[in-house]
């Protein structure tokens, strides 16, 4: 693998850690993104990050929790390769927006089982609580703009870098 492939995995890992996800998540995301093949191994994956079986199953389950890679079956094949995922991107993101309103709920509840509700942590929770229903609420209305307006940005974005 080139030195512009590998410096792009190492980029994909720190972006992963900045967005609160392990470098081994980003690394192996970043490698399926360069990678020339449909689906990769796991054996491919590990080689090519150097890394520990260990590392390298649990980051697959957790790439596979939030949407982000999917596994395939090649004919013929008993291992399981791995490639980004195709699922729609609403779907991933209904995912974190009901995971929102999860915590959302679990802050309520938190709440409702403390003595003195009139302190100035009861009010902060109560405002992330409304904040997270409020962003599930905005994220599912740009979801609906997107899959209404996609097309046409997907045109014009397609234009504007060459593609056809």
């Amino acid at each position: 693998m080139d030195n512009e492939k590998l410096n792009y995995i190492e980029e994909s890992g720190l972006a992963f850690e900045i967005f609160g996800m392990t470098r081994m998540a980003g690394r192996i995301f970043g490698y399926l993104i360069v990678s020339d093949k449909e689906a990769v191994s796991f054996d491919d994956i590990r080689e090519a990050l150097d890394a520990s079986k260990g590392s390298i199953s649990g980051t697959t389950k957790q790439l596979l929790g939030v949407g982000f890679i999917e596994p395939v079956s090649l004919p013929g094949d008993r291992k399981t390769y791995y490639r980004i995922s195709k699922s729609n991107i609403g779907a991933i993101l209904k995912g974190r927006t009901a995971l929102f309103l999860k915590f959302s709920a679990l802050l309520e509840k938190g709440v409702d089982l403390k003595i003195n509700k009139d302190d100035d942590i009861t009010a902060w929770l109560h405002e992330m609580a409304a904040f997270y229903r409020w962003l599930a609420a905005r994220i599912e209305h740009l979801l609906n703009s997107w899959e209404e307006e996609k097309e046409v940005f997907m045109k014009y974005e397609n234009k504007d870098h060459g593609k056809k």
